[in-house]
């Protein structure tokens, strides 16, 4: 193990620096040209793609959802842009060279064919899983990506599917990764190559379902019977309380491997601070995560801010805690399968059952962080809700869980909650209610893609509708 991790160590310091994984010679490629791996092997290849996407789901676009969703907000430079609704194209290059390129689904691609050769089950399953979840959150960012034609050298400007055929595609994907989980094999895989679960099969297949879930409830306000399927698929997926099975990132307190917004808010404290729409959420409902969540400022209270309000008066997140060096970031979690359970029920017209899961998750989340040391602190429960104050307690409780969790922005384009309004009654879009425009539903495609490929959108904006997020 000791090995593995002074190796995994140094592939950190020489691509990734130590702000935010992915800085320097990524920014200078062609996302779409394909680089030559093959004396590489193939568990090397994961080991770098696992570091490389912790700086994708973890990096920019995670600050970008997090501001956009008002969980956090911009203070200065592009992120006071980026919170105000007014972003550059620019600022998503990095990661998309990321996702693309080496570290991202060149060497998804050559991990998997290697591994099918050597008939390597369980590496070729983990890869499989880290395609699906990277791109099925792609898709969910920006709509219509490169996928079937991305990392091909025959393609070197790939067509854009469209999101639709990009999460069905993933569907099937993960289908064949728990088909492969469930094989075995002569050749025993490294368990410390696999930094999520050491090779546990069994969680890994329960983490694949909640992802099908999770892609099946972000297409059910199209595609009604998606709702079964979800219930389905999460009636199988992540269902630990004790956090075991949580697809999470892996960090630790050497410098080159903290977590990614740690290593932001130690190079730029002053950039980001609290959301003003969490912060009157957490605070209405007298709800203990708000110090757990946000630092106090020089007044001894948390503050947070909304969009035309930013200033250094906002609370910072609390790196000095919980979201230090070391914190471990759920992509997938129990409460997130719970939280889709219960949306489920709901959906399917057993309030009774939708409520009842509704609070056993919140005592789930309470002993939680009680079994971490905040021994203290309450979280809501509900009784008597019914009907659409039901769903908006369902999806306000996801809201407060998820943070830091790009699947929030899914959440609310699909439900319209949270409701971007503060304890004043007053909007906290963009501009206020009087523009028109409203919370941004995508991100832009960037800049480079643009200029290296005719086939990416030209004129893309931030409220242009998604085709599973219909007028």
């Amino acid at each position: 193990m000791v090995g593995l991790k002074l190796t995994t160590v140094f592939i950190i310091v020489l691509l990734f620096g130590c702000e935010d994984f992915l800085t320097g010679p990524l920014l200078d490629q062609n996302p779409n040209e394909v680089d030559d791996v093959s004396v590489v092997s193939a568990e090397a290849l994961l080991v770098g793609t696992q570091v490389t996407m912790y700086g994708v789901m973890e990096g920019y676009l995670n600050r970008a959802v997090s501001m956009v969703m008002q969980q956090m907000s911009g203070l200065q430079t592009d992120y006071y842009r980026d919170f105000n609704c007014d972003p550059i194209d620019i600022n998503t290059n990095g990661r998309w060279t990321a996702m693309y390129g080496t570290g991202g689904l060149v060497d998804m691609k050559t991990t998997q064919e290697v591994a099918k050769e050597q008939e390597k089950h369980t590496l070729l399953a983990i890869s499989q899983m880290w395609e699906a979840l990277v791109f099925s959150t792609a898709a969910d960012i920006w709509g219509d990506i490169p996928y079937s034609q991305a990392a091909n050298p025959d393609y070197p400007e790939p067509k854009f599917d469209n999101q639709r055929d990009v999460h069905l595609s993933i569907l099937s994907l993960i289908d064949s990764a728990i088909s492969n989980f469930k094989k075995g094999q002569i050749y025993t895989f490294p368990a410390d190559h696999d930094f999520t679960f050491n090779s546990d099969t069994d969680k890994w297949i329960r983490a694949a379902h909640t992802l099908k879930s999770r892609i099946y409830l972000n297409w059910s306000e199209v595609e009604g019977g998606y709702y079964e399927l979800a219930l389905q698929e999460a009636e199988q997926g992540i269902m630990d309380q004790t956090g075991l099975g949580d697809w999470r990132a892996l960090h630790g307190a050497s410098i080159s491997e903290r977590s990614v917004w740690f290593q932001f808010f130690l190079s730029n404290p002053d950039y980001m601070g609290a959301g003003k729409l969490l912060v009157d959420m957490l605070t209405r409902d007298n709800d203990g995560r708000l110090g757990i969540y946000f630092l106090a400022n020089e007044t001894a209270d948390i503050v947070g801010v909304s969009p035309a309000d930013s200033s250094g008066s906002a609370s910072m997140l609390n790196v000095v805690g919980h979201f230090g060096m070391s914190w471990k970031p759920e992509f997938l979690s129990w409460y997130e399968n719970s939280f889709i359970i219960a949306e489920c029920y709901y959906r399917l017209n057993n309030e009774e059952m939708a409520l009842q899961t509704l609070n056993y998750v919140l005592e789930g989340i309470e002993a939680r962080w009680s079994s971490l040391g905040y021994s203290n602190i309450s979280i809501p429960r509900y009784s008597g809700v019914f009907g659409d104050s039901l769903l908006q307690a369902i999806m306000n409780e996801k809201y407060k869980a998820l943070f830091l969790n790009i699947q929030s922005w899914s959440d609310w384009r699909r439900t319209e909650y949270p409701q971007f309004i503060d304890n004043n009654g007053n909007s906290t879009e963009c501009g206020g209610s009087e523009n028109g425009e409203g919370v941004p539903r995508r991100l832009l495609y960037p800049e480079k893609e643009k200029s290296t490929n005719p086939n990416c959108p030209q004129n893309d904006n931030i409220y242009e509708r998604l085709e599973n997020d219909p007028n």
